[in-house]
């Protein structure tokens, strides 16, 4: 029952199209830790299968233009979540939600499950993971800034950007196991921002909140779009399409984090 809704709202990208999905609606929102966890468990049973049986080779030109990126997030996608895990320990022992860290732990896990399909299709054209990136590397500082705050809202931003990307890329060339694979990471990405967006909602509101979220947000597209345009533009989308679907799901996490906030006693 959990992953029938995230199908549904996936198909807007399935069929190319670069409307706004609401995630505001979703029923997912009245998830609490323990949901969310029968929600990973589950859907840890539909990884995919890559098939490269139908794979038509990708010419030179379109390896230049999608590798670079591809090698980006594929490091960005993997993490053994050290941080992250110490800062959620934290979080549960001040505000006692205990089924936290076997949520985060499922995340953690399906982030991992990302890093390795972007692996299997970089073997498959022989292109070597990256030892350093640049965006991982800025990513990760941020994160560490500050505890479980600093963390989740880095998280959910990469996240919100990861779903324009994942789009572009999908639609930048003709190759159907990249288009799985991509597929597979919306289908995952959006349930990750009501989650995300749950989590702050735990957690003590301060005055400069949503200002903070914006200037990240702000920052981190002209960052991905500096790097990254080539794929984005191949894939169909304007900086301005960029822009408005990035900050449209920023909304959308922010209207999240109000909505449940106001069932948190903090």
């Amino acid at each position: 029952m959990y992953l029938k809704e995230i199908y549904n709202m996936n198909e807007n990208f399935i069929q190319g199209s670069l409307e706004m999905i609401n995630l505001t609606k979703s029923k997912m929102n009245q998830y609490d830790y323990r949901d969310w966890i029968s929600y990973f468990q589950e859907n840890n049973h539909q990884r995919l299968d890559i098939d490269f049986s139908q794979e038509k080779q990708l010419s030179a030109s379109e390896c230049d233009l999608i590798f670079p990126s591809i090698k980006a997030f594929q490091k960005g996608e993997g993490s053994d979540g050290r941080h992250l895990m110490k800062a959620a320990r934290r979080f549960i022992q001040e505000y006692k939600e205990t089924d936290y860290q076997e949520a985060v732990q499922w995340f953690i896990r399906e982030e991992n499950w990302h890093s390795a399909y972007l692996r299997t299709f970089m073997d498959f054209y022989h292109v070597k993971t990256a030892k350093k990136s640049l965006p991982d590397k800025l990513f990760r500082k941020l994160r560490q800034t500050g505890g479980i705050k600093s963390e989740i809202t880095i998280l959910v931003t990469a996240e919100i950007i990861a779903l324009t990307y994942y789009d572009a890329l999908s639609k930048s060339t003709e190759s159907s196991a990249l288009k799985s694979i991509c597929s597979q990471m919306l289908k995952d990405e959006l349930p990750h921002i009501i989650f995300q967006s749950y989590t702050l909602s735990r957690l003590k509101k301060r005055a400069f909140d949503k200002v903070i979220r914006i200037m990240i947000m702000e920052l981190t597209m002209l960052f991905v779009w500096l790097l990254f345009h080539n794929v984005y533009q191949a894939g169909g989308y304007s900086f301005v399409q960029f822009l408005k679907a990035s900050m449209g799901y920023l909304r959308q996490s922010i209207v999240l984090v109000e909505q449940n906030r106001e069932s948190s006693p903090y």
